[in-house]
């Protein structure tokens, strides 16, 4: 039986928590499954969340909780249930003590498309992280069609953005009860990555989560990223069930009767590609104004006005982040295809004419070198722009005009064995290198382990440069692909410099403090108007100006000329 010294009292309960050990052994505190919101059943699927209410005795935080319901990523199968899926995951190093002062707090919103993924630490573990002195937390948050469905009739309840509420109210009940764990709830870092990303740039949006949070970290995505736009209504899912009915009371009412595979279903048949182009049905959207909106003002109009939560930034972009486009395919069973057209950014896309579109699209060919014969690997620096790059660049533009906090940028360029993504993407046998990885990681030592990433590496890859979306999680998170660490590596060495500059900006509002006791060796200089200094985050870690200086300036020059036709 455990020891009460194991167990956290909080404003809603105390919760039973367990050891655990990070990547060097060393043991920390592990408590997991904390529900943070009522269950999203009934009357509430879809609605804005309440929350969690208190419980009596001692809650088991030794094991994980349910993950919101989606399709699994790489291997398709339905995975989550709705009932107590917003739950969040608190690592801490040190139990609190009287005394002792209370620490900074790091909030991690996982990525996936606003339709994978979870807190799991299949992805997230704390492995690394934790060996600073920082407390983690990990959340969950409803995806897909629960998460982001959206009504037209507000009297319903259903008016969009619940996925970004639950987060809201993650970081309300982190406010309420991270001191019972030792943190400090006036010093809290949000950060994610991708989808997650793209969320925690909302966040600092939205009036919602005002003043829940003090510094951000946004790794390859920004409310400005194309696919960080969803639809209005369900015209889409009226459509796929083949019905006329449009009254919404009645149409809510069948969708909350269905069941979770039902859902997972109609979301899973209707494609990103139903609307002209590349654009998530069910991910964020612009609310009829209220006082319960996440957000009802188009994101760019509320970066030009500054009408945000000004916090100091952290954010940047891989240096390949289309890379990966490979390996979704493959998962997911899509034939590559390549249609100019699509690339045009939607929001620039809508305002163009037919003669007008014929000429980006003359432009974005030469530009990019591009072949008549496009093959896949030759569009990767225009998807890497048009995904991720330059929606972070516009961002980081509007924020030197409105936010007089520091804002640091940094380009993650370290090529090792442990770019995972780009590995499995790349690779001739992505599912046999992918498992024969697990394996290694999980099951594997010893020789077992060594002959298990031996055929992980046997297929071979197909050989392109850069770091494709999602490398640098495998240095900040422990994962099933790559929990053991080979000592003094390049890989150890870029992981202990990552998780440093991400807990120092966290401890410290700056990544590289001065007469910090573990000196990185440089100073990492916050950007200026005109001047974009950035982190080179390589073998070796490097000052230098302007990331994608070229391609920026490019899409720019697009936006200058074309963005204002359509007004």
């Amino acid at each position: 039986m455990m020891s009460e010294k194991y167990v956290i009292d909080t404003k809603l309960g105390k919760i039973k928590g367990k050891l655990a050990s990070n990547y060097l052994g060393v043991e920390y505190y592990s408590f997991q499954g904390i529900p943070f919101a009522r269950a999203p059943v009934g009357d509430l699927r879809f609605k804005a969340p309440l929350p969690a209410e208190a419980w009596n005795g001692v809650l088991d935080g030794t094991k994980e909780g349910p993950a919101c319901p989606s399709v699994h990523m790489l291997f398709r199968w339905v995975t989550g249930n709705e009932d107590n899926c917003l739950n969040l995951n608190v690592y801490i190093k040190e139990l609190p003590k009287d005394g002792v002062p209370l620490k900074p707090v790091m909030v991690w919103v996982h990525g996936g498309g606003f339709t994978y993924g979870s807190n799991s630490t299949e992805l997230y573990g704390p492995e690394y992280l934790i060996t600073e002195d920082v407390i983690l937390v990990t959340i969950n948050y409803r995806l897909g069609i629960f998460g982001f469905i959206c009504l037209e009739d507000e009297n319903l309840g259903v008016t969009g953005n619940a996925g970004l509420k639950d987060q809201v109210m993650a970081l309300t009940w982190v406010r309420e009860n991270i001191i019972s764990f030792g943190g400090d709830p006036n010093n809290v870092t949000v950060f994610g990555e991708s989808a997650g990303a793209a969320s925690v740039h909302f966040l600092t949006l939205s009036s919602l989560a005002k003043g829940l949070f003090h510094k951000v970290i946004i790794q390859s995505g920004s409310a400005l990223s194309p696919w960080a736009y969803g639809v209005r209504g369900v015209k889409h899912i009226c459509e796929y069930m083949k019905t006329e009915e449009n009254d919404e009371s009645k149409i809510l009412n069948m969708l909350q009767k269905m069941t979770t595979k039902d859902l997972l279903n109609i979301q899973t048949n209707i494609p990103d590609t139903i609307i002209a182009g590349f654009q998530r049905v069910f991910a964020p959207i612009v609310e009829k104004p209220s006082k319960d909106a996440f957000i009802s003002e188009e994101p760019e109009h509320l970066l030009k006005s500054g009408n945000y939560n000004k916090v100091p930034i952290i954010i940047g972009t891989n240096s390949n982040e289309a890379a990966f486009h490979r390996g979704m395919r493959i998962f997911e069973g899509s034939r590559w295809s390549f249609d100019c057209k699509l690339e045009i950014p939607l929001d620039l896309r809508k305002k163009l004419s037919e003669k007008e579109e014929a000429e980006v699209v003359e432009k974005i060919l030469n530009f990019y070198k591009l072949p008549a014969d496009v093959r896949e690997e030759s569009s990767f620096e225009l998807k890497s722009d048009n995904l991720f790059v330059h929606g972070c660049h516009r961002s980081l533009n509007y924020h030197i005009e409105t936010n007089k906090n520091p804002i640091f940028c940094y380009k993650f360029s370290f090529e090792g064995s442990m770019n995972h993504t780009k590995n499995v993407s790349l690779a001739h046998f992505p599912k046999t290198y992918f498992l024969c990885m697990y394996l290694a990681n999980m099951l594997g030592t010893g020789f077992t382990r060594n002959m298990l990433m031996k055929i992980a590496y046997s297929g071979g890859f197909k050989k392109i440069s850069g770091c494709a979306h999602a490398d640098e999680l495998s240095y900040l998170f422990g994962s099933l692909l790559s929990r053991q660490m080979k000592p003094n590596s390049s890989e150890e060495k870029t992981m202990k410099r990552l998780v440093k500059l991400w807990t120092n900006f966290a401890k410290h509002n700056n990544p590289t403090p001065e007469n910090d006791e573990d000196d990185l060796g440089i100073r990492w200089i916050p950007i200026e108007k005109n001047k974009h200094h950035y982190l080179d985050i390589e073998t070796e870690l490097t000052m230098k100006m302007n990331p994608f200086s070229e391609r920026n300036k490019f899409w720019n020059d697009i936006y200058d000329e074309y963005s204002k036709k359509g007004n």
